[in-house]
């Protein structure tokens, strides 16, 4: 898709930005697009054999909804430098000298971004500036492990509850136990007639009558 130009063909919501601060190249720092219209530039070999380059969609997991992008400088992007760009990143363009936008909010599905309060999402942006890409990667990676944890704990308690009393082992098995709990004994061996001592077995005699 050659013929996409990323200026022209970018489709953004019809809302003032510019309130919000401009860049040293007077675009926007804030931007609403639809996330459809967002493509990269890249370059390489193609399921058919082809080596061109080509404009893909960025933000395929959203799907078509309404995006808002931040602008940040070159080495924001992509910290190592124009050098090592050069060196790995070609595939994906030219340096990008004037900066990048990158994705920073995604709309509800089916809603407007009208319908949000807009000033207060910058707000928060701008109130997590000091925390790192990788920060904010671990912190979300922990919140993802703790609901995790929670949510196998909840789990494990849900099924112990629904367990018989023996547990999970079976009641009478080849080889096998009856579980922790020793069951009541209702006769000694005195009482059922059982020898007690070794030697040989004798019948108890029958009770006598009175006379």
């Amino acid at each position: 898709m050659l013929n996409y130009d990323p200026v022209s063909t970018l489709r953004h919501y019809p809302i003032a930005m510019s309130r919000f601060g401009l860049n040293p190249h007077g675009e926007c720092l804030y931007r609403i697009v639809f996330a459809p219209s967002r493509r990269y530039l890249v370059v390489g070999q193609w399921p058919d054999g082809s080596e061109c380059a080509h404009w893909i969609v960025k933000h395929k997991n959203v799907g078509d909804s309404w995006i808002m992008e931040k602008w940040i400088t070159a080495e924001e992007f992509h910290p190592p430098g124009k050098e090592d760009w050069d060196a790995n990143m070609l595939s994906l363009g030219p340096w990008p000298s004037r900066g990048e936008y990158e994705l920073c909010h995604v709309f509800p599905p089916h809603a407007t971004p009208v319908d949000s309060n807009i000033e207060k999402l910058i707000s928060w942006i701008e109130a997590g500036k000091g925390i790192t890409l990788q920060e904010n990667m671990n912190y979300h990676r922990q919140q993802d492990e703790a609901e995790r944890d929670a949510n196998r704990k909840l789990a494990e308690d849900l099924i112990r509850n629904r367990l018989p009393a023996f547990g999970s082992r079976p009641f009478a098995a080849r080889g096998g136990t009856r579980g922790t709990k020793t069951a009541k004994i209702l006769k000694t061996a005195e009482e059922l007639g059982l020898p007690t001592a070794p030697g040989p077995y004798t019948k108890p005699n029958p009770p006598q009558l009175a006379a």
